[in-house]
């Protein structure tokens, strides 16, 4: 009887061994399951998030993003949950948690990735020759004939992306880049180093001289604004004219005084009308004077958009001296006693100035595109991406949605799960 009854308690043990073993391996496949099926279902609803991109964005600027905010996409994951988990092996579900920071469209990081993702794959010689773009016709470049619009509403200034960061190209810089970017291959090389912003300013925006799309635009002038940064559309016009003058102004300057004719022809007439040493400063005036008016020549065919050579050849030079000295220009700087010889040796000064007279369309040089690529491409990195930024949040909130702001939209998702006492982190962005 002992050892009857010392064999049945040991079976029971061993029983109870064995379903404690049991009821432990399906606890824990229970959790394995919950587990794993957590892994499935956080994977699919992060993409079930990015899913809902803004098609506005996308379809107008090639970028990915969705409105929202941690509460609503919460809200929207405890909804997957709920449905996906219902009664699913009793697990212990305390629901989701999203976490959007360091995802926000409004980020310039976020933005830039955002952008090279849109425009993978593009090169920087795609964009030399606005390619595609149509010619505007808006004026003869000496007026504004479109109403200027300036952007004042504070509930769109105040939330800018550049917030009114400052920064812009002299006149001065801008004749330094066009002299490294005289043909086609020099303009491709200064602007590889843009990424993808200066294609998307050719392919998404428009400027004075050439638009881009049939698409509504708030601002007439947006390459100039990108340029300048100025909320006045028109004053962004008138100041990338001046700094168009003043390069211009400067290598017809340099390509004057190269040209030995030229140079020759000024200080025979000089010494015409103003001899002794004060003739040195009448030659200034004079070379001055006929930069400035090729100058206003070129500015004339860019504002055509045609193409003017950056150092011209004396082949390539379209204004004659004869008009340069029949300019009230000229006359106002020259002292009495010079303007009075003027007159009196009129036929002599006006016979030596004649016979340079070429109008002629230039194949190679740059465009007025080209000119303004040269300027955005030597604004600092921060600086431009902000004001790109601008001009879409302003065309989004202009052709779409009022309260547009990058700031609540976002390039990628994060949430954690808790599931059974377990945290399940998950995150994902567009790629």
């Amino acid at each position: 009887m002992n050892k009857r009854g010392s064999s049945l308690v040991m079976l029971a043990i061993i029983f109870t061994g064995f379903a404690m073993c049991i009821a432990g391996a399906i606890g824990v496949s229970r959790r394995l399951v919950v587990s794993s099926e957590c892994e499935m279902f956080g994977r699919l609803w992060n993409k079930a998030i990015l899913s809902e991109y803004d098609v506005h964005l996308l379809d107008d600027y090639s970028i990915m993003a969705y409105f929202g905010n941690d509460d609503e996409v919460t809200d929207k994951l405890n909804s997957y949950l709920k449905f996906s988990t219902r009664g699913r092996l009793g697990a212990r579900i305390k629901g989701a948690n999203a976490d959007l920071t360091g995802y926000e469209l409004g980020d310039p990081a976020n933005f830039r990735k955002a952008l090279k993702l849109g425009f993978a794959g593009n090169a920087a010689s795609e964009i030399i020759n606005g390619s595609g773009r149509i010619y505007r016709n808006l004026d003869t470049g000496e007026g504004f004939e479109e109403e200027g619009r300036v952007i004042s509403n504070p509930v769109v200034t105040d939330t800018l992306p550049s917030h009114g960061t400052g920064g812009s190209v002299s006149g001065e810089e801008l004749t330094e880049k066009a002299k490294s970017a005289g043909d086609e291959n020099g303009l491709a090389g200064i602007l590889s180093g843009t990424g993808a912003e200066i294609l998307l300013l050719e392919k998404c925006f428009d400027n004075h001289v050439t638009s881009s799309d049939d698409k509504k635009h708030l601002l007439v002038n947006e390459w100039e604004y990108v340029i300048i940064g100025n909320l006045d559309d028109e004053k962004n016009y008138r100041a990338v004219r001046r700094r168009l003058f003043i390069a211009r102004n400067a290598l017809n300057l340099a390509a004057l005084y190269k040209d030995p004719v030229k140079v020759e022809m000024i200080v025979t007439i000089a010494e015409t009308i103003t001899p002794g040493p004060l003739g040195i400063a009448t030659q200034a005036i004079i070379a001055e004077a006929w930069a400035a008016l090729e100058s206003e020549e070129d500015l004339e065919d860019l504002y055509h958009d045609r193409r003017v050579p950056v150092l011209k050849t004396p082949e390539q030079w379209k204004t004659d001296l004869d008009a340069v000295l029949g300019s009230d220009k000229v006359k106002e700087k020259l002292d009495d006693e010079s303007r009075e010889l003027l007159e009196e040796k009129h036929d002599e000064v006006f016979s030596l100035a004649g016979g340079i007279s070429t109008v002629t369309q230039f194949r190679y040089g740059l465009n007025y595109d080209e000119y303004l690529m040269l300027m955005a491409a030597s604004l600092s990195d921060n600086v431009r991406l902000l004001r790109i930024m601008d001009l879409i949040q302003i065309n989004m909130k202009y052709r779409y949605y009022a309260d547009f702001n990058m700031m609540e939209y976002y390039t990628g998702v994060r949430f954690t799960i808790e599931a059974n006492g377990d945290s399940h982190e998950f995150e994902d962005a567009y790629k």
